[in-house]
């Protein structure tokens, strides 16, 4: 279940806060002022030294056909965004490092945790406003056809790592990672069933878990397809220290459930997959939905 949780959220900001993520120019983008796509247009890599969610979003907008100013002001957006976005990198992997080494020595210490958090908060809620302005930079910079297939770009990405086999139940997956026996599955699905019985709201349900954020991010794509698009409008602004601090207690506390009933060798084992996660942020991690 940590496992698969830190593979999932990959403790990024959701898919519905994320994904504005192209960048800020300085300069404003130009209106489109067709619905066809320009004459000149071609398909071709977009930014392809992008990482994490600024890479997906590249990959989508690469079978977009975009003609030479377009490309340029794209590729401009991407390299702004890459820099203000590793502030956050640098944030989520010490955050990661440090649950690694607490799950090696078999004790979850959420108070030694709580700067590390709040850096990765601040770096989040740093980056946001630039963010939500730069996704609709980039929907004036197309016009309605290029959209439309970049949603439907984007949306087959999603969907393809949905698909992935990691997709499967988190219980499975970690206890295939590390071996678990029966025993410990039992014992570990029982401590969860009774740590969240009875939340108001379960983390995985709650706006800042996959299905509330799966269905804010769908909005916003939805959206983007339409004329007019405007973030605050689809997608209000959520404060990082308010939903960053959820998406790590759900994850804290799977790690607290699970870490005891680990023996020292799963633990071990559990410690590298997390400090390989982080070592590897570059890569977009997982589902941001």
């Amino acid at each position: 279940m940590l496992m698969h949780a830190l593979h999932r959220y990959a403790l990024p900001l959701s898919l519905a806060v994320a994904i504005p993520t192209i960048g800020c120019s300085g300069a404003a983008a130009s209106q489109p002022t067709a619905s066809t796509q320009p004459a000149t247009a071609v398909h071709a890599s977009v930014a392809p030294g992008a990482h994490g969610i600024v890479k997906l979003v590249a990959e989508a907008l690469a079978d977009v056909p975009l003609d030479a100013a377009q490309r340029t002001q794209v590729e401009s957006l991407a390299a702004n965004a890459e820099a203000r976005h590793a502030e956050s990198l640098a944030a989520r992997k010490d955050l990661m490092l440090a649950l690694a080494a607490q799950v090696d020595a078999g004790r979850v210490d959420r108070a030694a945790l709580e700067p590390k958090i709040s850096d990765l908060a601040a770096a989040n809620a740093k980056a946001q406003p630039a963010d939500r302005a730069a996704f609709e930079q980039l929907h004036a910079l197309l016009t309605p056809d290029q959209r439309a297939a970049f949603v439907n770009a984007l949306e087959a990405r999603l969907a393809e790592r949905r698909g992935e086999p990691r997709a499967r139940h988190p219980l499975q997956q970690w206890a295939a990672d590390l071996q678990l026996s029966d025993s410990q599955k039992a014992e570990i699905k029982t401590a969860l069933r009774e740590r969240f019985q009875g939340m108001a709201h379960h983390p995985s349900r709650d706006d800042a878990g996959p299905m509330g954020a799966g269905h804010r991010g769908a909005k916003v794509l939805a959206a983007f397809k339409q004329e007019h698009f405007v973030m605050d409008e689809v997608a209000p602004a959520r404060e990082a220290s308010q939903f960053v601090p959820r998406m790590t207690d759900h994850i804290l506390a799977l790690a607290e459930t699970a870490v005891p009933v680990l023996t020292p060798a799963q633990r071990a084992l559990a410690a590298q997959k997390i400090r390989q996660r982080a070592e590897s942020l570059d890569e977009l991690g997982s589902h941001w939905q």
